[in-house]
């Protein structure tokens, strides 16, 4: 498994083409060479004629009225890259490249922390799945949701956003959730505010998760008023949680306060979420970029949900409420496409809570009969080759990273090349109309 991820990353070899470090991956980045090489958070080297060309790299940062630069994104990334950044430095000082934190060695570190994040999020997704399933249930779960979903593309071809860290981490998050409510101790409230607020610096979006840990009970029968006596006879240990999330997330605060003289600041300006007009359907099922198009696989955890229901109840409400409000959220920004990128990448964070509902449909499969039996085995087999083929479609061009239609969608379906013809069946979003909502 980790063979065939690790050798599609050296064969991609993004390094060489030093694209690793760009776009979003840049300004999650830019925390790093800005304190550890410039030794300036204020970004104000970038004035400097010999640091102009840097002004892109950090991915063109906000400019308060005060006139001073704001890095887009929050540190989350940032943090999480840092053990990856100085292996980069290590390499780079060993092997006699620049160590100004974008050469060779850097890119390549990068490159490989979303394998070392998926790592992480297998193993613990495995330690909670096999707690409610069997081995053979839980192995074809996690190899279906590796290969199957877009889970690999951003591994591989689009490693080093945000997606397979945050994978990792609420992976990590639901077991030790899982564990205090079984055994409610200071080391699992240690570790669930840690996870919690390191997802929550990442993308803010991510506090929803704590409704897991607040509505998750093993029980499923324990009353409100049980939970919440159970809560307060550990009102310590959920203090500690409150206060491990926030110091996670205070070096955010001051460093938004030393730039912008506020604790709390929006770096994305101009870029709103319209929550009264979310772009749901769209989100889902468009030839742009729906995630039941190019994520077919998911079919089977929304199917899942009603097995869950009758099966898994202790899972199904906080698992399905965090998987409506998150769609809700997500495709209520502005761009719901998220720009250039295969399937809809934003939703993978929850892919980890996803994967019981998928799970429980794996384990009751015994019980259908032989014929729906062999349509779903054969629907799986089908998405997971479908997957694959269209990952490398999307590095190869072949499916448009932004501009994809029902045209286009076909025309480019199980094709090896580019249709030289393809640009009349592609439909290129207007960006600043879908900011400000104008339509035709």
């Amino acid at each position: 498994m980790f063979t065939i991820i690790s050798w599609v990353n050296i064969n991609h070899s993004r390094w060489q083409k030093n694209d690793v470090l760009d776009h979003d991956v840049g300004f999650y980045y830019s925390y790093l060479p800005a304190h550890f090489y410039f030794h300036d958070l204020s970004l104000n080297f970038i004035h400097k004629p010999e640091y102009k060309h840097y002004y892109k790299l950090f991915s063109y940062p906000h400019v308060t009225p005060q006139r001073n630069y704001v890095i887009k994104s929050t540190m989350g990334m940032s943090i999480t890259y840092l053990p990856f950044f100085i292996t980069g430095h290590y390499f780079a000082k060993l092997l006699g490249y620049p160590m100004t934190g974008y050469s060779t060695p850097y890119q390549i570190a990068i490159q490989f922390s979303s394998l070392f994040w998926l790592l992480v999020g297998l193993i613990y997704l495995y330690k909670s799945l096999i707690q409610f399933f069997s081995e053979k249930e839980t192995g074809i779960a996690i190899f279906v949701f590796i290969f199957g979903t877009n889970v690999f593309y951003y591994t591989t071809i689009g490693a080093g956003m945000t997606h397979i860290t945050d994978f990792g981490i609420a992976s990590a998050f639901i077991y030790f959730c899982l564990q205090w409510h079984r055994s409610p101790t200071f080391k699992y409230a240690l570790l669930i505010g840690l996870t919690i607020g390191l997802l929550t610096l990442i993308r803010p979006i991510n506090i929803i998760f704590v409704l897991f840990f607040l509505l998750f009970s093993h029980s499923a029968k324990e009353s409100i008023q049980l939970k919440l006596k159970r809560f307060w006879l550990h009102k310590e240990k959920l203090a500690l949680i409150a206060f491990m999330g926030i110091l996670v997330f205070l070096p955010q605060l001051l460093y938004w306060k030393k730039q912008t003289g506020h604790y709390f600041f929006n770096s994305y300006i101009g870029e709103p979420f319209y929550f009264a007009n979310p772009e749901i359907i769209n989100g889902l099922f468009s030839f742009r970029k729906g995630w039941l198009i190019y994520t077919p696989m998911l079919f089977f955890a929304l199917g899942g949900f009603y097995v869950l229901y009758k099966n898994g109840k202790s899972l199904f409400y906080p698992i399905l409420l965090i998987t409506g409000i998150y769609i809700y959220v997500v495709f209520s920004w502005w761009c719901w496409w998220y720009g250039g990128s295969f399937g809809q990448r934003a939703l993978i964070e929850i892919y980890p809570f996803l994967i019981f509902p998928f799970c429980m449909f794996i384990s009751k499969m015994h019980a259908f009969q032989k014929g729906a039996k062999l349509i779903s085995i054969s629907l799986i087999l089908f998405f997971l080759i479908l997957n694959l083929f269209q990952s490398m479609q999307a590095k190869w061009n072949i499916i448009h990273f932004d501009s994809m239609t029902k045209e286009a969608y076909w025309d480019a379906f199980f094709r090896i090349e580019e249709n030289p013809g393809r640009e009349k069946y592609l439909d290129h979003p207007d960006y600043e109309k879908a900011r400000l909502r104008e339509t035709d």
